[in-house]
């Protein structure tokens, strides 16, 4: 790699960054601003800290993007939630991808988020990223049909590209088998 490339590649990476920093950035002040404005009334009624329940962190997380996986023909497949290094792959509801249908364990989990996984894995081994940086993922299934895939630490933009390609992919290759049957 010469070093135009690199200083290319690695400002493509900055810039990624810089943009999801940025959402992210937006995010929390949305929220600061939407908990900080309160009217007297309120603040009068409030309970006190140790009998209020806590509210879970999920529900003031909000997709930076949202991206439908769709085949050649337009068919959704399912939708890509992205957030800063999550993303949240959720089928279309009409569709019922079995997780051991063919190439589902075989090409995506193995070959796509075992290996990314097992790389991630030597990184940390090695030194060069911290564990909680390392790419993990879990496939939510209910009664063998998948319900979501969650996938964290996904890494650059790169990653993400590649898992949203594959998994577009499979879930198309999936839907043309449930149809020949």
């Amino acid at each position: 790699m010469s070093l135009r490339e690199y200083l290319e590649t690695r400002i493509q990476t900055l810039t990624d960054e810089r943009e999801k920093l940025q959402a992210l950035f937006k995010i929390i002040d949305e929220v600061i601003i939407s908990r900080s404005f309160r009217g007297a009334e309120s603040l009068l009624k409030e309970q006190p800290p140790e009998t209020q329940p806590s509210e879970p962190i999920t529900s003031t997380v909000v997709p930076i993007e949202q991206v439908s996986l769709m085949t050649n023909r337009g068919v959704l497949l399912a939708e890509a939630l992205i957030q800063p290094q999550n993303v949240r792959i959720i089928p279309a509801k009409d569709m019922n991808f079995n997780i051991d249908m063919t190439p589902f364990q075989s090409f995506f989990v193995s070959r796509i988020l075992e290996s990314m996984k097992e790389k991630d894995n030597e990184a940390v081994r090695k030194g060069e990223i911290l564990p909680e940086m390392a790419l993990a993922f879990e496939i939510i299934s209910e009664n063998d049909i998948i319900q979501e895939i969650r996938v964290s630490n996904y890494g650059d933009a790169q990653r993400l590209r590649e898992i949203r390609n594959s998994c577009r992919w499979t879930l198309e290759k999936m839907f043309e088998r449930t149809e020949q049957e």
